[in-house]
């Protein structure tokens, strides 16, 4: 029986100040490095650190941030290149018309897969933000695409041995994302020629996107592509990065099951804001739920044959049926 087993990481982003256009000067005072250190370390079952390159505290000295979070118990997990936070990126990364602009995120990325080795992170995720448009008749679809493939490929090169993350998105910043979907990046993974670049599942991206999240994520998994899982909610409508596990419990019991069933071996990353509620206590409520699902998970692993049978014949009633008992049979007595 496969069972459940799960990493989880978070970010230190999950405890910012969380500013915005209505709110420029944020919500909450700022919290230093240790302090969001601490409360990270005390919240049990959160063991890893999700990290950026450039910007994140001690990131220019790899040996020096592994030793600073090992005295905390946690390790780096995934890294990410910031290639969206500077006006330059405004018209795009990997697919900016302008070639110094393509050239400058490439080689951010490259550094950001260096660092992966020294901090031993599992992989690196890469957002195209900026790789986009807002309105008709203004981008050049084909050329786009042409140089994300182009980006993407000398990426990849760059070190084969070091897994590569694309997280889709269908809007924001941008109206509208190129890669915007799960089946969009699917198609153009398959057009690559490297074999190190894959997916990050984001549940809140998945959610407002109107796919079904544990089709995607067994998509990606069955081709070996499933890098990166990130953990938030939302009401299909956007992606506030709502606390997970808050909104969308049947959708988000499914992809934990399909997780077992898929053997995922990364990292789980809390991928939330909490603007208007204490930060500490909603992340520690994140890595509780996250382990709430992971037990529920489990319990339904244990039945995977009833359950995978039912599937295969699209029998839903028998499936609940036996789902709600697993779950939910030891309230009978208080009806």
């Amino acid at each position: 029986m496969k069972k459940l087993k799960l990493r989880i990481n978070a970010h230190i982003g999950c405890l910012g100040t969380f500013n915005e256009r209505y709110v420029p000067g944020g919500y909450e005072e700022a919290l230093s490095f240790e302090q969001m250190l601490s409360i990270m370390s005390g919240i049990e079952g959160l063991s890893g650190l999700a990290v950026w390159y450039p910007g994140h505290p001690l990131i220019d000295n790899p040996q020096k941030l592994m030793e600073k979070l090992s005295g905390y118990g946690l390790a780096v997990s995934d890294i990410g290149p910031d290639i969206w936070s500077e006006p330059a990126f405004k018209h795009g990364s990997i697919s900016s018309p302008d070639r110094k602009i393509r050239k400058k995120a490439i080689e951010i990325v490259k550094r950001n897969m260096e660092l992966a080795v020294e901090l031993k992170a599992y992989s690196i995720l890469l957002w195209p933000a900026h790789d986009g448009f807002d309105y008709v008749f203004q981008s050049d679809y084909l050329r786009a695409w042409d140089y994300m493939i182009e980006s993407l490929n000398e990426i990849g090169s760059y070190n084969p041995g070091v897994k590569v993350a694309i997280e889709p998105k269908q809007k924001d910043p941008r109206a509208k994302e190129y890669i915007e979907d799960a089946g969009k990046l699917m198609f153009m993974i398959k057009c690559l020629d490297v074999d190190n670049i894959g997916c990050a599942l984001d549940l809140g991206h998945s959610l407002f996107a109107l796919e079904k999240p544990a089709e995607s994520l067994a998509l990606y998994s069955k081709y070996g592509k499933l890098y990166q899982v990130h953990l938030n909610d939302n009401y299909r409508d956007a992606d506030p990065d709502l606390v997970f596990g808050s909104i969308n419990f049947w959708d988000t019991l499914e992809m934990f099951y399909w997780l077992g069933k898929c053997g995922f071996e990364g990292w789980l990353n809390i991928d939330t804001v909490t603007p208007r509620n204490d930060r500490a206590k909603m992340l520690k409520l994140a890595v509780d739920f996250v382990k709430d699902y992971e037990a529920m998970a489990n319990i339904l692993l244990e039945h995977q044959d009833k359950i995978d049978s039912n599937l295969q014949s699209g029998n839903f009633v028998d499936n609940m049926a036996l789902i709600r008992e697993l779950l939910f049979g030891g309230f009978k007595n208080h009806r």
